[in-house]
């Protein structure tokens, strides 16, 4: 199955989704700092997931629209902030799929060699 039929149905979700959220900021700023320190924690979740390792540019593109985003907030620029924390939010939350991803996709490579090694094994033991 190809990864972008799978990520298909999630985009479109996060098209329809994201404009509503948006228009759920407040002018107070409490909804964009709630925002902020979720995607703060998110990308903290990619990063110990290795995701600097697996998907590098994700992860870039997290933190940069984090450290936006608490300029925005800084300048009392509400929704902007509460847009690009959730923009570092989904980029984060990427990463860190897609670093697990390859993680998973490792193990498996490993198990399918030592399947293979432990078949050629019992290959030969049984021709002695």
């Amino acid at each position: 199955m190809k990864w972008g039929k799978r990520m298909f149905p999630l985009l479109a979700a996060l098209t329809v989704i994201s404009p509503l959220l948006w228009a759920c900021a407040t002018t107070d700023g409490s909804i964009s700092n709630e925002k902020i320190t979720q995607a703060d924690r998110l990308i903290r979740e990619a990063k110990q997931k290795n995701a600097s390792l697996s998907a590098p540019a994700e992860l870039k593109a997290a933190e940069d629209n984090w450290a936006e985003a608490k300029i925005a907030y800084m300048n009392k620029d509400y929704e902007k902030a509460a847009r690009l924390a959730e923009r570092a939010a989904i980029d984060a939350d990427y990463a860190r799929a897609k670093a697990a991803t390859a993680k998973s996709k490792a193990t498996a490579e490993e198990m399918h060699k030592n399947i293979h090694g432990l078949r050629e094994e019992v290959e030969r033991l049984s021709k002695e």
